[in-house]
């Protein structure tokens, strides 16, 4: 279509009369409406909600098992690598940088 035969369509649709509202228009509508209503949803778990429940319970023991079992070295390696990180971000106390943590060899 083009854009004369828009501009006709919608001003016949813009200044043709409205019909008139059928009387006990409403009440019939909500007569439907009171028919056709839904029933109350109610509360269902699925096995994706016990089973993401069951992994997120696990998930801090297999943590703390994993951890113990670490060899000691690799704990100390860890901890120094998390006090790295902390330097660097700022959130050693007194720490106004990383300057002493780029002297030490790892």
């Amino acid at each position: 279509m083009n854009l004369h035969t828009d501009d006709l369509i919608e001003d016949a649709l813009r200044t043709y009369p409205l019909a008139d509202v059928p009387p006990n228009f409403s009440k019939n509508v909500m007569r439907r409406v009171n028919a056709t209503a839904n029933p109350a949803p109610r509360f269902r778990l699925t096995w994706m909600d016990y089973a993401l429940g069951f992994f997120l319970t696990l998930l801090p023991a297999v943590g703390f098992v994993i951890w113990a079992s670490l060899p000691r070295l690799a704990v100390l390696h860890l901890e120094f690598q998390w006090q790295v990180l902390q330097a660097r971000a700022g959130l050693l106390p007194g720490g106004g940088g990383c300057t002493a943590v780029f002297g030490i060899a790892v």
